[in-house]
């Protein structure tokens, strides 16, 4: 097994070697490589039930790829006494992080991916909208010596679907924009990849267009993602529609 990288500005060591790498991969985390909503929706049905929120109130297509902060000023609001977000978020990452300590299971494909990933010594990037903490429960069920570098949401000014996130990611990593390809389930997320300059691969249908759409993370590998950032490949990154890219 290809030992551990660790991150230094700018700069990958593996054993010891400085590395310029090539192109990386930034992998969105909630939807894409773990399913956490699940757990999150239960987490603040019971919250906002208690509360006296009406579970149709919640609804997981307005969530879905959204900053942390603005899905706790939406929902924050709809008891009949309004919470603080603070008091919201405490009391949802409370259960949730409980949840997620225990251990979360990959989405199929995800591990095999990785470790295939780190095998041919191509860095990965996780860049999430969610908290550092939720990120840390994570983490240790996907491995956290997969990730060169990890960015949490409220570690950028500009959530997505800003390219902060993606931009500061592929700079950590020491490679251009134009030579990373995101890896995401929500629109939000795509928009902040194409912004960023970087291929995106969807692997949820969204309407966005995106370089390459799959119907999941069992279907990339290390070559298909390669071919992304091959000279040549790149003209327009956000050329092809979802369902064009299908056909790829």
């Amino acid at each position: 097994m290809a030992p551990a990288a660790r991150h230094d500005e700018g700069v990958l060591r593996l054993a010891g070697a400085v590395l310029t790498p090539r192109w990386a991969v930034l992998f969105d985390m909630d939807g894409t490589l773990v399913d956490t909503e699940p757990l999150l929706l239960d987490a603040l049905s019971a919250v906002l039930g208690a509360a006296g929120v009406p579970a149709e109130e919640i609804r997981p297509q307005d969530l879905r790829g959204r900053a942390v902060a603005e899905n706790l000023a939406r929902l924050s609001v709809l008891a009949p006494a309004p919470m603080t977000t603070r008091e919201l978020y405490e009391r949802v990452s409370a259960r949730l992080l409980d949840r997620l300590r225990s251990g979360t299971r990959p989405l199929p494909g995800a591990l095999r991916l990785l470790r295939a990933l780190r095998a041919a010594r191509v860095p990965c990037a996780l860049v999430s909208s969610s908290y550092r903490e939720t990120v840390d429960a994570v983490l240790p069920s996907l491995g956290a010596a997969e990730f060169a570098v990890t960015l949490a949401g409220d570690e950028v000014t500009r959530p997505k679907p800003d390219p902060e996130a993606y931009r500061t990611a592929a700079a950590r990593l020491g490679v251009t924009p134009g030579h990373c390809v995101v890896v995401e389930d929500s629109a939000a997320g795509l928009r902040s990849g194409r912004a960023a300059g970087c291929a995106t691969v969807s692997v949820a249908r969204t309407g966005e267009p995106v370089t390459l759409a799959v119907r999941g993370l069992t279907e990339l590998t290390v070559r298909r993602l390669a071919r992304l950032v091959e000279p040549g490949c790149r003209a327009n990154p956000g050329a092809r529609s979802a369902t064009d890219a299908r056909t790829s």
